[in-house]
């Protein structure tokens, strides 16, 4: 007598779990309740959505139920105590998860130098993925930048030629913040800056003073300070990183004969290191 009271116990509890009100909910893509979502069992069945996109419908338990909406695309389900539906637009992409876009910090040791020979030292930081950002310093050997270390052209006004001792002082500084761009799929970036340059080639003379070259177009003691730019490229060699630039510096001034623009070569080597930032695409 318990075995019989036990199976049929059994098949109640079966009976239940099989055939029952299987409710829901309808949302979009964006996760917002569809109303009036049409939900059909394969037994005829219907009902649809309320103002909250719920709905309840009596149908046995892991049947299929068939989901459609104006403007949407139609789903196939099969029915469970509580079903979660998403249903998307017709012609609308599925929204992708967030994803880790790999980008790059870099940083390089520079050396640049002109004609007549001026050579300077420097610094580049920045970070790059499919563009980025940087920042640059460059200074000079021996560059001397105040009127009392420096003579000016008045000097050669009183008469009186000054004796040069034959030591000579190249002065190069240079300050810019520019914006890179990746070519391609290939690790090779454009970069292109600007800001400040200064640039003057200094003599000394047997009274202790360094006097800038000068011509007819500069002012009295002038070395050549103004904009500097610049463009150029990097690459990234299995995390090691390499540019080639060229940096104008244009200004008041003339330290290499009569030209107001001082042309330099740049070249840099340093590491360049691998970092994540979340982005949602």
């Amino acid at each position: 007598m318990k075995k019989l009271i036990l199976f049929y116990s059994l098949l109640f509890c079966l009976a239940i779990n099989t055939y029952g009100q299987m409710k829901g909910v309808v949302k979009d893509q964006n996760g917002q309740p569809l109303m009036g979502v049409i939900i059909q069992s394969e037994t005829g069945t219907n009902t649809a959505t309320d103002l909250d996109g719920y709905f309840e419908i009596d149908v046995p338990y892991g049947s299929k139920l068939n989901v459609s909406f104006l403007g949407y695309k139609p789903q196939s389900v099969s029915a469970s105590s509580n079903m979660d539906i998403t249903l998307r637009r017709k012609g609308a992409k599925p929204i992708k998860e967030s994803a880790e876009t790999p980008r790059s910090m870099f940083i390089l040791a520079n050396g640049m130098s002109s004609y007549p020979f001026s050579p300077a030292v420097g610094l580049t930081i920045g970070m790059v993925g499919k563009g980025g950002w940087y920042i640059n310093a460059m200074m000079g050997f021996g560059t001397r930048f105040t009127p009392s270390a420096t003579g000016s052209y008045s000097d050669l006004k009183n008469g009186d030629a000054p004796i040069f001792t034959g030591k000579r002082s190249c002065q190069t500084v240079s300050a810019t913040i520019g914006g890179l761009a990746r070519l391609g799929s290939a690790p090779m970036y454009w970069y292109i800056g600007a800001g400040y340059g200064y640039k003057s080639i200094t003599y000394e003379t047997n009274n202790n003073k360094w006097i800038a070259y000068q011509t007819s177009r500069t002012s009295d003691w002038s070395p050549m300070h103004g904009l500097a730019m610049e463009t150029g490229f990097m690459a990234n060699i299995k995390g090691f990183a390499i540019s080639l630039g060229y940096e104008a510096i244009m200004g008041i001034g003339n330290p290499v004969n009569t030209v107001s623009v001082a042309h330099e070569l740049k070249i840099g080597i340093g590491g360049m290191f691998n970092i994540k930032t979340r982005t949602n695409k």
